[in-house]
């Protein structure tokens, strides 16, 4: 059985990072196992959704905001066994319910970009980005 759980309060950290590890997610500190990195941003989120199969982590993301007028979502990740089964779409819908009233934007994994068009978001034209290392997903 699949459950949807928000908030941090029941997460299992490990659990939580093998999903980061699997899908390399968390800005590169999940094929690190970096639990102390990884949980702290989690603790410090705005707001944080799982998707649990029994005792397990299969699925997750978050969203930093003000509250008020922006939001950004970030490390959202399926585990890929458990990929195009509706699980993505359930998480983002969580993330976003209730936080109808922001701006909100994210960073789409390649080939994961007609997932976000499907929800209803489209590219932003002036959108820059400064990474603290580097990474594939800027231009040149």
């Amino acid at each position: 059985m699949i459950e949807i759980k928000t908030g941090t309060d029941l997460i299992d950290w490990t659990s939580l990072v093998n999903l980061y590890f699997a899908t390399d997610g968390v800005i590169g500190l999940g094929k690190e196992k970096n639990l102390i990195k990884i949980k702290e941003a989690f603790l410090t989120s705005y707001k944080v959704v799982t998707v649990w199969e029994r005792e397990k982590i299969i699925g997750a993301g978050r969203m930093i905001s003000d509250g008020v007028c922006y939001g950004w979502i970030h490390d959202m990740a399926v585990l890929p066994e458990y990929q195009a089964q509706g699980i993505g779409r359930k998480l983002m819908e969580e993330l976003l319910n209730g936080n109808e009233n922001l701006l909100v934007g994210l960073t789409s994994a390649f080939g994961a970009e007609e997932f976000y068009y499907k929800l209803g978001f489209k590219k932003h034209k002036t959108a820059l980005a400064k990474y603290p290392g580097e990474s594939i997903y800027l231009e040149e």
